[in-house]
């Protein structure tokens, strides 16, 4: 991580649902790499507690730490308060777009507010941070763009209709970006985590159907600091698909490349998660 570390020092980081989870798990990396960051979540107590927990873990002086309070699927709030913060802030060397919610289930019994909800915090949020963000990166000619989709952008996955359309939409924004902004100097990630160990996680698990535990439970969900220290490192170096973990690394690897013949995978493994589930209630 010694490239990583000197690349973000003395850098400034944006990151949206900084407050806990993965993005909090990469701003505590950050701060002890030398690097400023700004945490924007809905929570303001949540950030004060997390700012407080950041600012022990600077190892130079001019180390700060930044809180805004807004709920990403907030657009009025967020043209607001972005240029407010800018006027008197460095613009981000890095803009990480963390915040993300899901609410699984089986899709006939989904309300449609429920999709509506995850599409605007999920997908429209990361698109107004980006677009906020984006004249400043290309008036200064550098910048890097950090978007999280989930394995369920590459697969979809059973009980989450919701958040799998929504992280397909960020996946679909996320490659267009990087295609207009390569040539004009501005970097763009796009991260696939597995599921991970977060207050997320363990809030939505609640909602998973019977199927989705059984397909779920094959694979233990990896740490947030994991995926904080693979993404961090592959920003590092320029690279545009992050995948965190090596079982993720093989689902991706079949989802982008079997085509056409991961879909029978998949039945099969929904096929056996029904039969479970029948035997389960006799």
């Amino acid at each position: 991580m010694k490239k990583a570390r000197k690349y973000f020092e003395n850098k400034n980081v944006l990151i949206t649902g900084g407050s806990s989870g993965i993005g909090f798990s990469i701003a505590q990396e950050l701060m002890q790499m030398g690097a400023s960051v700004c945490l924007l979540a809905r929570n303001q107590e949540k950030l004060e507690e997390a700012k407080h927990k950041l600012q022990v873990l600077a190892v130079k002086p001019q180390q700060t730490v930044e809180i805004l309070s807004a709920d990403v699927a907030d657009t009025e709030r967020l043209c607001e308060i972005i240029p407010a913060y800018l006027k008197d802030n460095p613009v981000p060397d890095v803009l990480i777009n963390a915040a993300g919610v899901a609410r699984p289930g089986y899709v006939e019994e989904l309300d449609l507010d429920i999709f509506k909800w995850t599409m605007d915090i999920d997908y429209h949020g990361t698109v107004t941070m980006t677009k906020l963000l984006l004249p400043y990166f290309l008036e200064r000619g550098s910048g890097h763009i950090v978007n999280f989709s989930s394995l369920a952008g590459v697969l979809g996955v059973f009980g989450y209709t919701a958040y799998s359309g929504a992280k397909f939409a960020v996946r679909g924004f996320t490659d267009v970006l990087r295609a207009e902004m390569k040539p004009r100097g501005i970097n763009v990630s796009i991260v696939y985590p597995p599921d991970t160990d977060t207050p997320q996680l363990a809030w939505e698990s609640q909602f998973k159907p019977y199927e989705t535990h059984i397909i779920a439970n094959s694979d233990k969900p990896i740490s947030a600091e994991l995926v904080a220290h693979s993404v961090l490192k592959a920003v590092s170096r320029k690279k545009y698909a992050i995948v965190p973990g090596i079982d993720a690394k093989l689902t991706y690897l079949l989802g982008t490349t079997l085509g056409n013949l991961v879909y029978p995978i998949m039945d099969i493994l929904v096929s056996s998660a029904i039969k479970k589930k029948k035997k389960a209630n006799k």
